[in-house]
């Protein structure tokens, strides 16, 4: 009883702390405040120089998140071993118990920026709103949800976050770098292989989180449990989202020209 109430109270702890719902919450008041500031231009153009380097910036913080979690994970086929040598870490296993990865510095400092960067990202939303664009509901739940999973994974040492750090940083370094030369002025088409690239993120990430429910360290573990439900909750209504949204913007489009086509 002594260890559900304890567990209880970590769970409590992790989701009323100030700092997550200030920082989430203060995202549901970014467009508004937006709108009514007098900053908007909806002229062509408008705050290119300053999105240019916001993608760039972004995509090179996200490159590098990669590759250290790949250092610390032992992942990096010994190019990372000069940061290990510097910070006294050793590649770290994973599914073990108990795991060994929150006493990696690599890990544990990479894992906080990665999870600060969440809330620079919400700059994604304000450049659509300043530009005086329509924010979807899949970008403001994505936004909102994804410091929630990543500090839940941090605060409660779920072991999984991992899988988030490691995908969506690879990810995010593609997409980043897409529309950095966009904004440049650049045109291809790759919106589609990005939007089906985070698709297939969620389905691996699943597939592999999955194995934590037989960690028995874990499974024992209400704090981590939580975690790892929370992470299935958010990830999946996610998933759900981006594939209606690559049908709506792909297939369904088609559909419609074809049959505009025939008329």
């Amino acid at each position: 009883m002594a260890l559900a109430n304890d567990a209880g109270e970590r769970i409590w702890a992790a989701v009323t702390d100030p700092e997550i719902l200030i920082g989430t919450f203060s995202y549901l008041l970014l467009k508004p405040l937006l709108r009514n500031s007098g900053l908007v231009d909806e002229k062509k153009g408008a705050y290119r120089t300053s999105m240019i380097w916001y993608n760039v910036l972004l995509a090179l913080f996200s490159a590098l998140s990669f590759y250290v979690t790949a250092t610390a994970l032992g992942w990096d086929y010994g190019t990372g071993a000069w940061l290990r040598r510097q910070t006294g870490d050793t590649p770290q296993p994973l599914f073990q118990c108990p795991s060994p990865v929150w006493d990696s510095k690599l890990f544990t400092w990479t894992a906080k920026a990665f999870y600060y960067s969440k809330y620079v990202e919400y700059l994604d939303t304000a450049w659509l709103v300043l530009k005086g664009k329509r924010v979807s509901f899949l970008q403001a739940f994505h936004h909102f949800g994804a410091p929630w999973d990543v500090y839940l994974g941090i605060r409660l040492h779920n072991e999984g976050v991992w899988i988030f750090m490691f995908f969506n940083s690879f990810i995010h370094t593609i997409m980043y770098t897409y529309y950095g030369l966009t904004a440049a002025g650049y045109k291809f088409k790759a919106k589609p292989l990005i939007t089906a690239m985070q698709i297939c993120q969620f389905v691996g990430g699943f597939l592999l989180v999955w194995d934590y429910i037989n960690v028995p360290c874990f499974n024992s573990d209400k704090g981590k449990l939580f975690s790892w439900a929370f992470n299935y909750a958010y990830v999946g209504s996610v998933f759900l989202l981006f594939c209606h949204f690559f049908y709506q913007d792909n297939l369904a489009t088609k559909k419609s020209a074809k049959a505009g086509k025939q008329l």
